[in-house]
């Protein structure tokens, strides 16, 4: 995932690892972990709870929390840093592990008797719930009122079984988030006569139209590895109910992608393909390539996440702009897809309450900057730095955002451990025409039943 463009080594190799992440694709990473459930024996089959009284007082003496996690921007060691200033009594051993291991790795790591205190939380770790290897950190959630202070809780949220996701109990908070909306070239935009913003996917395709005829290709999309799931989240987010998008999201018993306005979102997304307002090689373009080509001038709006910033910027310069995804109708609430870099806590931690001290401080004024700076959203949106420009538009967004509470899952995310792949499959069938908009559903529909029976 880019950086901003003052950030550390913006577009380097680390940027396939951190939007993986924050796209829902690393679900497939993780998927060979599925069968890892009981991970140690004997262990308690409920999830462990915040044990004895709560207080939200940072305990006193000297205090060692062991800190796991994959995250290769400023934001974990900015947080860690910022949190030991304040609290000098408490000190950090953080164990920081490149992607890959650490999905191969954070299991087990979280089962040995010498368990992290924290933990960056990723996909795959549901394994641990039912085992009681996480704290339940629900209680501490009440007494500092996260609920009111983090967007997207519900992420990490499950019941007992590890498996349902958004109801149930709380695991842990998001240090930083991402969500989408729609990139655009000014300068392409202005010679075309377009006018930029618009409120509703109607007015955005519109645009296309208006876009094509003047010889521009409209959206640029790379869907090699299921780069069209942006633009397709974006659109369920638009037409579906919350609760029926959430439902299905979250692997809730009964949930169903077989909706009238989930078909409605994707004979859109195919629509696009079949008038040419995205390329008709979509399939063999990467996300990233795709990311760079719009970079580079090319085309003129790209529907994707705030991590796509820092290459825009630096490509498009003055010349990027960004608003957030239309909705169905102009006066509609605004509602986008996202995820965020959580922090968990072990259920072994002889230090719980120091630990769930951290986890609220990275909602808080102070955290905002260090979040902001590493290129992430702040759960305390208000309070990130106020900027121009791109990054300016791109805030303003993400506060909207926030207001509205319109945060919703990755539908590849949670739904099942299979789900990142068979989505990419059957949106390159789509886009190849080779798959029907009923099929499209049908088979990720099948997916889901065959875990979720």
């Amino acid at each position: 995932m880019s950086q901003h463009p003052s950030f550390p080594h913006p577009s380097t190799g680390h940027e396939l690892s951190r939007r993986a992440l924050l796209s829902g694709f690393a679900v497939t990473g993780v998927a060979a972990l599925a069968g890892c459930a009981a991970l140690t024996p004997g262990a308690a089959s409920t999830p462990a709870a915040s044990a004895g009284p709560i207080s939200t007082a940072v305990p006193a003496g000297k205090i060692t929390l062991k800190v796991a996690d994959a995250d290769d921007t400023t934001m974990t060691p900015g947080l860690l840093a910022a949190f030991q200033q304040k609290y000098p009594n408490v000190t950090f051993d953080r164990q920081y592990t490149g992607w890959d291991d650490y999905l191969k790795s954070i299991n087990l790591t979280m089962s040995a008797s010498t368990a992290p205190d924290i933990a960056q939380f990723t996909p795959g770790m549901q394994n641990l719930i039912p085992g009681g290897l996480l704290l339940d950190v629900s209680a501490y959630g009440t007494a500092y009122g996260w609920p009111d202070k983090f967007p997207g809780l519900d992420q990490i949220t499950f019941e007992a079984d590890g498996k349902t996701v958004g109801t149930g109990t709380l695991y842990g908070v998001p240090g930083g988030l991402s969500f989408e909306g729609v990139y655009y070239n000014k300068a392409t935009a202005a010679k075309l006569g377009l006018t930029v913003p618009v409120k509703t996917v109607e007015e955005l395709e519109a645009l296309f139209a208006k876009a094509k005829a003047g010889g521009e290709l409209p959206l640029v999309v790379g869907n090699l590895d299921g780069g069209l799931n942006h633009p397709f989240n974006q659109l369920l987010s638009v037409y579906l109910k919350p609760e029926d998008r959430e439902a299905w999201a979250f692997g809730h018993k009964g949930a169903t992608i077989v909706l009238p306005e989930a078909k409605t979102a994707a004979t859109t997304l195919k629509r696009w393909v079949d008038e040419g307002y995205i390329s008709r090689d979509v399939n063999g373009i990467s996300d990233n390539d795709a990311t760079a080509g719009f970079a580079k001038g090319k085309g003129v709006f790209r529907i994707s996440g705030n991590w796509a910033a820092a290459a825009v910027s630096k490509g498009l310069g003055d010349d990027a702009g960004y608003f957030s995804m239309p909705q169905a109708t102009a006066d509609s609430k605004i509602h986008t897809t996202g995820a965020g870099v959580y922090y968990c806590v072990s259920s072994k931690s002889a230090n719980a309450a120091a630990a769930a001290a951290f986890l609220d401080f990275v909602g808080s004024a102070e955290a905002a900057k260090i979040t902001a700076d590493a290129g992430f959203m702040a759960p305390k949106a208000d309070a990130m730095p106020a900027k121009t420009g791109l990054i300016g538009a791109l805030q303003e967004g993400w506060q909207a955002t926030v207001r509205d509470k319109g945060l919703q899952p990755f539908i590849q995310n949670a739904s099942t451990p299979t789900m990142g792949d068979t989505l990419t499959t059957q949106l390159q069938l789509l886009a190849g025409g080779k798959a029907t908009v009923d099929a499209f559903l049908a088979n990720i529909q099948a997916d889901f039943d065959n875990y979720h029976k």
